[in-house]
């Protein structure tokens, strides 16, 4: 009966009533969330660490500055054939053209749909200031919800800011002060003198391409490669 008693009392307790192993799959379990937030909310070259003004001259861009082919993506961030684009066929131009050297691609603001479309696109350069202007531009195209309904009121702008981790008192100042309305009015005027009409549209180096489409898009880009 002792001898039993003794087998008894040393036999090993389940993980999860062991301590140190139910921390370690904790921490664990920690570490992963937060690898996930970094790669889900973060773009290579970007840095939520900085804030300063960007300038009239800043182009948000991505890609080698020598690729042989240039897109300018003109969009409005009320639009759903941006926002399709955006979540669709981007992230495939970025792993085909852009990470491979073939492709540089500078986004330029169409706001013609409304008030929020010229708000989403100041608080995008606001979130620029901080190096966050990618992670913010899929945000704002992950949050439509119609034109002019609320979805790009400045409280949600600054709560998206907040939810990407930026500095939300720098970011609440950038966008009260309308420092990039004149840029954003700016693009427009210069979309509309290269031919753009509607949203998205492109112009693969000099060449303007209405729509989403991803086929043509392409089809232009590899006419330019060698």
């Amino acid at each position: 009966m002792r001898a039993k008693r003794q087998q008894k009392s040393t036999k090993k307790l389940p993980w999860y009533r062991q301590p140190m192993l139910l921390g370690i799959t904790i921490g664990g379990v920690v570490i992963v969330g937060l690898l996930v937030l970094i790669i889900v909310f973060s773009r290579p070259g970007e840095s939520f660490q900085v804030t300063r003004p960007i300038g009239q001259d800043f182009l948000p861009e991505m890609g080698d500055l020598n690729a042989p082919v240039i897109v300018y993506e003109y969009a409005d961030y009320q639009c759903p054939a941006c926002a399709y684009f955006a979540k669709q066929y981007k992230p495939k131009i970025e792993s085909d053209y852009i990470k491979t050297g073939k492709v540089r691609l500078v986004f330029k603001n169409f706001a013609f749909l409304g008030q929020e479309s010229v708000w989403a696109a100041e608080a995008a350069y606001c979130a620029a200031e901080q190096g966050g202007f990618w992670a913010y531009h899929d945000k704002l195209f992950a949050s439509q919800r119609g034109e002019n309904l609320g979805a790009f009121s400045k409280p949600n702008l600054v709560r998206f800011a907040r939810e990407l981790g930026l500095k939300t008192e720098d970011f609440q100042r950038c966008l009260d002060s309308g420092r990039y309305r004149q840029k954003i009015r700016d693009e427009l005027r210069e979309g509309e003198a290269q031919g753009v009409t509607s949203t998205p549209s492109f112009i693969v180096n000099g060449q303007l391409v209405r729509g989403a489409d991803y086929l043509r898009l392409r089809e232009l880009i590899e006419s330019y490669l060698p």
